[in-house]
């Protein structure tokens, strides 16, 4: 950092003390000399897709998502939430997610990688899962995740060649000020985005024959 040849600004004066505090917590870091517990978080966006049911169901591939702006935006939102207003609790990101009505699942045939500014599929597709459910667990010390899943019986789909996978939760997605009351701002969006053109998988005919499943896990872990 070049100091300028003049007394420093508050605000330059600030952004210094900052630097030199976050460089000198970094040597205690890499010395073992502080406790880091706690201080990241890493979120893992991982998606699992499966063909055929019971016994005979097979991991078709496992990859990653891309959590897109206004996935972020909401969860920032969420935590700087006072209180849901008189008409509802609308931030929650799965509200009605059995029902398949505010929250989904959608599968898409287009292209185009995902960007921060991506909200929607290129080209989804309309028809919805047969059935959605969701789950909450704990998979290892200081690791916490919530898993969505969704299935598309046999026959419901057509032999069509999946390229794109969407998961669309119930999200607020313009950013708002701390303490702000109201939810009713929130509706359906992008959350997070999986695409063969980002190389996540390579696109694959669905067999009609078998069902389909997808189960989008969000895993949060102590780094």
């Amino acid at each position: 950092m070049n100091l300028p040849k003049r007394p420093l600004t508050l605000m330059e004066y600030n952004a210094l003390k900052r630097q030199i505090c976050l460089s000198k917590q970094k040597l205690k870091d890499l010395l073992k000399r502080r406790n880091t517990f706690g201080d990241i978080v890493k979120v893992t966006d991982e998606v699992l897709v499966y063909e055929g049911e019971g016994e005979n169901k097979r991991l078709k591939f496992a990859s990653k998502g891309h959590i897109v702006n206004q996935g972020l935006i909401h969860m920032i939102n969420a935590l700087a939430a006072s209180q849901t207003g008189s008409s509802g609790p609308y931030y929650l990101f799965s509200r009605d997610w059995t029902g398949k009505t505010y929250s989904y699942m959608r599968l898409g045939t287009g292209g185009n990688i995902t960007q921060g500014t991506t909200t929607n599929l290129t080209t989804p597709v309309s028809t919805p899962p047969d059935s959605q459910s969701g789950a909450t667990s704990s998979p290892g010390g200081g690791t916490y995740r919530v898993a969505w899943t969704a299935t598309w019986n046999a026959g419901t789909l057509t032999a069509i060649t999946v390229s794109e996978i969407g998961l669309y939760l119930y999200l607020q997605t313009a950013l708002q000020s701390f303490g702000w009351t109201g939810f009713n701002g929130a509706a359906t969006a992008l959350f997070s985005r999986l695409s063969a053109a980002d190389g996540d998988f390579t696109a694959f005919q669905v067999n009609p024959s078998v069902p389909l499943t997808v189960e989008w896990r969000l895993t949060f872990t102590f780094a």
